[in-house]
């Protein structure tokens, strides 16, 4: 701005004055009437936009605003000489000028009115904030950048200043405390997240770090208490904060919520417990070996088992072989563990191990095969002490036994009536032959030969059938080891007649043999089945002799069952199995007999199911009863 003459007269001192401090200025500085016109445009105003004074002067101050300000300039002034509401003037506020090129930049303006002048003047003063904005949008680029950092961390972030107040928390510990950031941030630590029990102490340590008699702890776990009151357990890693006089200013700690990890190593070390503890009740042992390699893994059951010091490293598998393994077993062991080596998959396999102390126990071993990444075959199994289960097992086969020759005897007993009818008729019939034969050698003129060799011939057939009747008996009651024969199934039934046609006659009752042949060989023992079967005709005619039928007949039937099996049925015409008596079936002690036992149902369906057999009823067409089993046919069989 130069000096210039108005109405012939030299500018005031006071003007050349205010010109000088207007072109010093460094904002920009306009002055414009009540019309918008710029009356003066000061030097840094010339750097600032591009114009010159000359080129602005008399010209509308909207030359400097972008649309849409610069149409909506006039209308402005016009309302505020109009009304004198301000909006702009005597307020600061931040807006977008234009330059002479077009260009457009932030500035700071304030505008104020000159009071005292009629018209009024006003004066704008523009600051450019270009570099402030870039400033701070570097600033909050690298904050944003800084609080991205922050807030990928996936621990809890906290900055402490030396009151506890809360400075800074990131995005995790956000999450983990369940607080906003902005009412987090300013709120005591100790008083908002800590325990009630946990407060004075730690922040009692804390007031140390900033009096110098501690260092905040490298690593330390303790609770913390979120928003909605739940407790979370954080570990803590802890450095100073300091500043730049190097006093410590604060602190800033990283927290991992390892509340779940801790349960989950708490239910591990707990599933770890309830597992030796279920190892040491079932007496069951967990091994791990690599072949070739590797050290074997033994768990603490597994030692206790081979009665070894778990302190010493488990052998090897040869080593385990050599040592551990019966001497009588051990090739068979060998044998077996070469297969599964050879061909994969799973060991099922019983044996017997001789512990350090010379004591023989029988274990039972699975194990599953499978290859590794790096070739090598990994071994994982089970070994299980079944040495009392051998034992309560022979003891129950034992007791099986006796009970089975129990239900025999009882058997015979029940049929001694007819038993003793029947040896009776051969002994009889030896009898009277043999006093037949008498008679003819005491005859006066001599036996006759022919009589003499019929009478003996008859003699020696009846002894023939009481020998057999007796043999029989004697094999179906003596006491016996099991034996699986294979065997036709109609001659299982026919060679039972012998006992049970007597039984049937005394009581008079037909009994009757039904077969769909030809029927395929059965894998059975014959005695024991033949004893299932004869329990079945004696409650059958127990049965039809309590219900008073007329229909005094009992039939049995085999026919063949499917693929697998035999069917063997027992029918009668009696009153049928009542509710209870089928809701009992086969309950030891359970009877309806006066004198029964109630076992002889019982021993017959664990016969059945020692021989892979089941037994069951169903009704007889036209009332009464049919009791059924099954027995497996032999493999392979083509009949």
């Amino acid at each position: 701005m130069s000096p210039s003459r108005q109405g012939g007269e030299f500018p005031s001192v006071a003007e050349l004055e205010l010109r000088a401090v207007l072109d010093a200025a460094v904002d920009a500085v306009i002055i414009i009437d009540s019309d918008g016109l710029i009356e003066s445009f000061n030097r840094s105003a010339e750097r600032l936009f591009g114009w010159s004074t000359a080129e602005t002067v008399g010209r509308n101050v909207s030359m400097l605003m972008p649309e849409p300000f610069r149409s909506q300039h006039d209308g402005y002034m016009h309302h505020h000489m109009t009304t004198g509401e301000r909006r702009i003037i005597g307020k600061g506020r931040e807006v977008v000028a234009q330059r002479r090129d077009g260009t457009l930049f932030p500035v700071f303006l304030a505008v104020g009115r000159i009071e005292g002048l009629e018209p009024p003047r006003f004066v704008g003063f523009i600051h450019d904030v270009t570099d402030r904005k870039r400033a701070v949008e570097a600033l909050r680029r690298e904050r944003d950048r800084a609080q991205t950092y922050l807030d990928l961390a996936e621990v809890m972030l906290l900055a402490l200043d030396a009151r506890g107040t809360i400075s800074l928390v990131n995005r995790k510990g956000c999450e983990i405390l369940g607080w906003p950031e902005d009412e987090l941030v300013g709120r005591n630590w100790f008083d908002t997240c800590l325990p009630a029990e946990l407060r004075d102490d730690v922040r009692g340590m804390f007031a140390q770090f900033f009096e110098g008699n501690a260092s905040p702890a490298r690593y330390a776990e303790h609770e913390v208490i979120t928003r909605s009151g739940e407790r979370k357990l954080i570990a803590w890693r802890n450095v100073f904060l300091r500043d730049e006089r190097g006093l410590v200013s604060g602190t800033l700690s990283s927290g991992e919520d390892i509340t779940e990890q801790r349960r989950a190593i708490e239910a591990l070390r707990q599933s770890e417990q309830l597992l030796r503890d279920a190892q040491a009740i079932a007496n069951l042992g967990n091994y791990e070996f690599r072949v070739p390699g590797g050290q074997p893994y033994w768990s603490p059951q597994l030692y206790r088992i081979l009665g070894m010091d778990p302190s010493r490293p488990p052998p090897d598998f040869g080593g385990y072989a050599e040592q551990c393994v019966h001497p009588d077993d051990r090739e068979r062991f060998l044998r077996e563990w070469e297969q599964l080596e050879g061909e994969g998959g799973h060991l099922d396999l019983e044996y017997r191990i001789r512990r350090p102390d010379s004591s023989i126990r029988d274990v039972h071993a699975i194990a599953r095969m499978h290859r590794e990444p790096d070739g090598a075959l990994k071994v994982v199994g089970t070994l299980h002490d079944i040495t009392e289960r051998k034992r309560a097992e022979e003891e129950m086969r034992q007791t099986q036994d006796r009970l089975t020759q129990f239900s025999r005897l009882s058997t015979m007993g029940e049929m001694a009536a007819g038993l003793a009818h029947e040896i009776n008729q051969p002994l009889t019939a030896i009898t009277n032959y043999a006093q037949a034969l008498q008679r003819l050698l005491a005859a006066p003129q001599g036996p006759d030969p022919a009589d003499v060799q019929l009478a003996l011939q008859q003699i020696a057939a009846q002894a023939l059938r009481a020998g057999e009747v007796i043999r029989r008996l004697r094999s179906f009651v003596k006491n016996r080891e099991a034996r699986t024969e294979v065997i036709d199934p109609l001659q299982l039934i026919t060679d039972l007649m012998t006992f049970a046609e007597p039984d049937t006659r005394i009581n008079d009752i037909r009994l009757r043999i039904e077969t769909a042949e030809p029927l395929p060989p059965v894998v059975c023992d014959p005695v024991q089945v033949q004893q299932v079967l004869l329990n079945l005709i004696r409650n059958a005619i127990d049965a039809m002799n309590e219900g008073g039928t007329t229909q005094r007949e009992i039939t049995i039937r085999a026919a063949r069952e499917g693929e697998k099996a035999v069917e063997i049925s027992v029918e009668d015409h009696g009153p049928g199995i009542s509710q209870e008596v089928a809701d009992n079936l086969g309950n030891p002690f359970f009877t309806t007999k006066p004198t029964g036992t109630g076992l002889g149902i019982a021993i017959s369906r664990s016969i059945l199911r020692a021989h892979g057999g089941r037994l069951s009823h169903r009704p007889t067409p036209g009332g009464g009863a049919t009791v059924f089993f099954t027995l497996p046919i032999m493999p392979g069989s083509q009949t």
